[in-house]
């Protein structure tokens, strides 16, 4: 998200670098990144001020708000109870969303763009957020 601040202060400072820029950025950027990118500035337009982080920077323990796509979606028992469970990648990593009492959630599914907000946890290796806040973005 970093590069999309600089491009844009290029752009205010020195005109056609900015627009330069942003199109190399496009033309060499992969998909999960443009996905990515795509995400964080929509979220970026309904709330500004509430930063989207990358995947791979976040730690245990820390509020989180994180864009990115379903890659994977499962139902799993959490005990009795039954559980939502799905992947989300930004294309620097991977984490996993559960919401607990949940079998399916409207508008959820496999190549959904989304953006999370929540604690991560990190149960064996296996970083978590549960039962976040969630935006569904366009597909």
């Amino acid at each position: 998200m970093m590069a999309s601040n600089e491009v844009t202060h290029e752009s205010a400072s020195t005109g056609n670098v900015g627009l330069l820029g942003r199109t190399w950025r496009r033309l060499t950027e992969s998909t999960d990144e443009r996905l990515v990118r795509e995400s964080a500035e929509d979220h970026a337009r309904r709330h500004p001020g509430e930063v989207v982080s990358r995947i791979d920077a976040c730690t245990a323990g820390e509020e989180v708000t994180l864009a990115g796509h379903v890659a994977n979606l499962t139902n799993r028992p959490e005990g009795n109870a039954p559980a939502l469970e799905i992947e989300l990648t930004d294309g620097t990593g991977r984490i996993f969303v559960v919401w607990l009492g949940r079998r399916r959630i409207p508008g959820i599914h496999e190549g959904r763009r989304m953006v999370i907000h929540g604690r991560l946890n990190c149960v064996a290796d296996h970083p978590t957020v549960y039962n976040p806040r969630y935006e569904l973005l366009p597909d």
